[in-house]
């Protein structure tokens, strides 16, 4: 079907070469993302996970998210995933303690209503099409291990447009081991002691993120970091004590 490209509307491509450059661009330097997200920190301050985002999300980044994941553009994985390469061949500089590290990759999961919507899980389609094109670091496997409980309809909310308190109500106790991975994966019993890091598209508040690791904490794995292809900055980023309260509350 004919294309145009999701940020400056040139015909024919996704994503055009100019603006592909810019993608790359914004993604050229991955950075340790935690301190933004309330529920991966403590009100002293202390790291709870390190996740390290491959850029931030604005501009160019986002709008080739938001096209990805709402608007049906599944020719857009291919230059996310390299952006998400990036960002883990960062992982062992940013997380030292990782270098030289087998690590497991699992993706948090779509919910059934966004499975539907889509047709497709996006996180999945990202890793996929690092794996496809070779650009998984050595040492490094995918393992979609998690799935999300089914709820009733009443208990559904989207993530989006919930507040920070909200957030991690609604994301509690929603997400489970999966009992069979398929022939191309590990089972997930053999996650016990293995050392995993999660992977997510956006990272907020860090609530979702949370919850995936306490879930395969349960397992016997060891969720050491995280990865997302860009991490939102809070509107009162710059505020120490707006921070602090929120970290108090999150306790």
């Amino acid at each position: 079907m004919p294309s145009e490209c999701v940020l400056c509307g040139r015909d024919d491509a996704a994503l055009c070469r100019d603006c592909a450059r810019l993608l790359r661009r914004e993604c050229a330097t991955p950075y340790r993302a935690e301190t933004s997200a309330d529920a991966l920190m403590t009100a002293e301050e202390q790291v709870l996970l390190p996740v390290v985002a491959a850029g931030e999300y604005r501009d160019a980044l986002s709008a080739v998210v938001l096209a990805f994941k709402n608007h049906g553009r599944t020719q857009l994985g291919g230059s996310l995933g390299r952006c998400l390469a990036g960002g883990l061949a960062a992982l062992p500089q940013l997380v030292p303690e990782l270098a030289s590290a087998e690590l497991t990759l699992v993706p948090v999961p779509s919910t059934g209503t966004g499975w539907r919507r889509r047709g497709y899980d996006p996180v999945v389609l990202v890793l996929r099409s690092l794996e496809r094109e070779g650009r998984l670091p050595a040492g490094m496997n995918i393992c979609p291990a998690l799935a999300i409980k089914i709820r009733v309809p009443w208990r559904r909310l989207n993530q989006k447009g919930l507040g920070r308190a909200a957030r991690r109500r609604n994301v509690r106790n929603t997400m489970r081991l999966k009992r069979n991975l398929g022939s191309r994966f590990r089972p997930s019993a053999n996650l016990s002691g293995a050392l995993v890091v999660v992977v997510d598209d956006v990272l907020t508040t860090g609530s979702t993120v949370a919850e995936a690791a306490k879930t395969l904490e349960k397992s016997g794995a060891t969720v050491c970091a995280a990865i997302v292809l860009a991490a939102a900055r809070t509107p009162d980023q710059g505020s120490r004590q707006g921070s602090l309260q929120r970290r108090e509350e999150n306790i």
